[in-house]
């Protein structure tokens, strides 16, 4: 796998016309995906012309944000929400498909006719596919080079939903959309000219498929904007900060409350969970509602109060890929963290050492109580967790790395030349 040696001279890769395709506009910044496009592309939109097609509202305040920001925004008519017969009835369609749901419902004549469009009214220098499914539109961009971004590995998240679900026609189907998208997945990264992976161990994957021109782009966190709040933190609180609207969260959360809290309590009975995310289904407000020592928050404009008042932060998830972005913010503020192993994933963390890891459900609820009564131990942990995010996961040095896998996606197709272009030579063409 290509890694970066030494940061790229700056000059060496100004003016790359670049367009990105992605499922929607990157801002709020409210989920862990989200959180990393937004970064990145606003950070190379100082370097570069880049130009994002999404599904959104073109009028709305997000749209004006990322314009402002210098991403040239383009946007068709939002994806529907489907729910009930008419979510069943594309399921049921989508068996008779090679390709995996998550691929087909992001294929929509709209996008298709939007981005022939762009590409025959500009001249670009390279496409990025910003999520592994909008790869599906590789046959729509003739010559151009291409790269893929990899946010995880998405048939490792459809395996191990299968393995966490509990009826027959779940597994079935969820394994089914796992070899669909296996095969999605090895079928676009060996056509892509480069591949950007978050985690070593997803890029391991990669390369025992064959796919060599690789780059590893981590995930990161804004150092400055994430900083330890003295004087803040209740030493009672328990946090769980995720996405309520993605499954590998809520899963998460009903192990958290089925099989760790109780243990917990019965440890530290004053210690209290607070549940912080965007879009929590109405089922889940009832539940916490019948639940006194939990309190849902819902979705919040900042984290920051949220994670500066806990004493602990709980990763419980058992399906997922990638990294997690929540994570390193939680790091960089300083704060103490237990987490499975499939939560902590792709991260240079070591257990002990930058948080706690615990699989089983009387581990994961015994590091949690030993945590909240030691706030001796919660401080080393979080300085050792701040320490590492600021030497190696600041989004500048991110940025850095995403912009050397831009030119290497097009160098492939210039013989090993690169075809970035100077900003001045391009204001005189």
């Amino acid at each position: 796998m290509a890694k970066l040696s030494a940061d790229p001279e700056p000059a060496a890769f100004a003016g790359l016309r670049a367009l990105v395709l992605d499922e929607w506009i990157p801002y709020p910044p409210d989920s862990g995906k989200r959180v990393r496009t937004w970064n990145l592309l606003r950070r190379l939109a100082r370097r570069h012309k880049v130009l994002l097609l999404c599904y959104g509202d073109s009028e709305s305040e997000a749209a004006h944000v990322v314009r402002s920001a210098g991403i040239a925004l383009h946007t068709v008519s939002p994806l529907p929400e489907l729910a009930g017969w008419r979510l069943y009835w594309r399921l049921f369609g989508n068996l008779f498909s090679p390709n995996p749901y998550s691929c087909s419902k992001h294929d929509t004549r709209r996008f298709r006719d939007s981005l022939r469009r762009l590409l025959s009214e500009n001249h670009f220098d390279l496409v990025h596919f910003e999520w592994t499914p909008y790869a599906r539109f590789m046959d729509e961009i003739g010559d151009i080079p291409c790269l893929i971004m990899a946010h995880n590995i998405e048939s490792q998240i459809w395996s191990r939903r299968a393995r966490q679900s509990r009826k027959l026609i779940e597994t079935a189907f969820f394994n089914l959309q796992a070899r669909k998208m296996d095969s999605f997945e090895r079928r676009v990264m060996r056509r892509a000219d480069w591949v950007a992976l978050v985690t070593e161990l997803d890029a391991e994957q990669v390369r025992a498929w064959g796919v060599e021109r690789t780059s590893l782009v981590e995930n990161g966190v804004d150092v400055d904007q994430f900083v330890p709040l003295e004087g803040k933190c209740d030493s009672d609180e328990v946090l769980f900060l995720a996405a309520l609207d993605w499954y590998p969260n809520l899963d998460a959360l009903d192990y958290l409350l089925e099989d760790i809290l109780p243990l917990v309590r019965q440890a530290s009975p004053t210690a209290r969970l607070r549940i912080v995310g965007r879009r929590p289904p109405a089922g889940l407000k009832e539940r916490i509602a019948r639940c006194p020592e939990a309190e849902l928050v819902g979705e919040v404009a900042d984290v920051r109060p949220f994670l500066a008042r806990a004493a602990v932060v709980v990763v419980p998830l058992r399906i997922g890929g990638g990294s997690r972005i929540k994570i390193l913010e939680a790091l960089a503020m300083g704060k103490a963290i237990v987490s499975t192993s499939v939560g902590a994933e792709g991260l240079a963390v070591t257990d002990r050492v930058h948080l706690l890891l615990a699989d089983a459900p009387s581990d994961f609820a015994a590091q949690t109580a030993r945590l909240l009564k030691s706030p001796e131990e919660r401080l080393r942990l979080g300085e050792n967790g701040r320490r590492l995010v600021v030497e190696r996961y600041g989004w500048d040095q991110i940025a850095r790395t995403l912009e050397w896998a831009w030119q290497q996606a097009c160098a492939v197709r210039g013989g090993g030349e690169s075809q970035v272009f100077s900003a001045d030579a391009e204001a005189q063409a």
